[in-house]
């Protein structure tokens, strides 16, 4: 997170959809660390998180999940796209990301702030058996 500030005081905007991604992925693969499991697929870990909560194995923001999902239908974008776009763009400066600086800080404040909440919490998380067979 300070690193946003950092490159957001130095203008170098389009450094911050990759800082705010993976914000929110570091924090899916802590959740998914808390019950055992170790994912090296993007799509996976987002796909992953998704059963999880829909299982209610955790209490997860369905908003953060999206964010690191990669979708495959048209004209639906993540901040996987904007990173992917911000980061391979010819522009040093990006208005647009500037514009959604103050909304991604705050999301990704409540993304840890979640995270933590289940990182933490004394229940014991475990594994639905269907992804052990």
């Amino acid at each position: 997170m300070e690193l946003c500030d950092f490159f957001k005081e130095r203008g170098t905007d389009y450094k911050l959809p990759e800082q705010w991604y993976y914000v929110l992925y570091f924090c899916a693969l802590a959740i998914i660390a808390k019950i055992g499991i170790e994912s090296r697929s993007q799509r996976c870990t987002a796909m992953l998180l998704k059963y999880l909560k829909d299982k209610g194995v955790i209490d997860y923001r369905d908003e953060f999940i999206d964010k690191i999902t990669v979708h495959k239908e048209k004209g639906k974008e993540s901040e996987v796209d904007k990173r992917e776009e911000a980061r391979y763009s010819s522009c040093i400066k990006n208005d647009e990301v500037i514009k959604r600086y103050d909304k991604m800080i705050l999301i990704c404040k409540e993304a840890i702030y979640q995270t933590e909440e289940i990182i933490f919490s004394p229940n014991d998380f475990k594994v639905p058996e269907e992804l052990l067979e």
